[in-house]
């Protein structure tokens, strides 16, 4: 060990890097199983935003789930027939990527160091930061939801999906 690092200690540059680093790990370690497969939105055990109209059914099929990507697929039916898809194609990773049937929304996942998937959305109506806890069976997911509009007016809802 040089005469300088014992008398200074480690730069900042790499007591950061070793921070960085071991958080990676924890956060890595924490990841649950493949979250691949069907869900469908618990509508007895989830709230919906305040005046929102919820859906009669809303299954989120998840094709991807692994270091190189994350893709997946909603589909809602709504009473009186109407119903809708969006669709996500991107890696959780930070970075914001586009929301497939959403024109100008994009969204980002990342996990905790905790274990919990974090999305992050945005859109002209505002932003919604969702995070996820998976069960340690991997059967059910909780996601607790802080939406903004563009007024900044907040509201919290809960949602709560059973694996198929």
């Amino acid at each position: 060990m040089s005469a300088r690092l014992k008398k200074e200690g480690p730069s900042p540059r790499v007591v950061t890097a070793v921070v960085f680093s071991v958080a990676l790990a924890g956060a890595a370690a924490a990841r649950p199983p493949s979250l691949e497969g069907k869900w469908r939105l618990n509508l007895a055990e989830s709230e919906m935003l305040p005046g929102e109209v919820s859906p009669t059914e809303l299954v989120m099929t998840i094709t991807e789930d692994d270091a190189k990507g994350f893709r997946w697929t909603v589909t809602a039916k709504m009473r009186g027939g109407q119903g809708g898809t969006i669709g996500f194609a991107g890696a959780i990773d930070g970075r914001s990527y586009p929301v497939q049937g959403r024109p100008g929304s994009t969204s980002s996942f990342s996990w905790t160091q905790g274990g919990a998937l974090k999305q992050v959305s945005e859109s002209q109506g505002g932003v919604s930061v969702e995070t996820c806890s998976i069960s340690p069976d991997a059967k059910r997911m909780m996601c607790d939801v802080r939406q903004t509009d563009s007024t900044g007016r907040a509201a919290s809802y809960a949602e709560v999906f059973d694996r198929l």
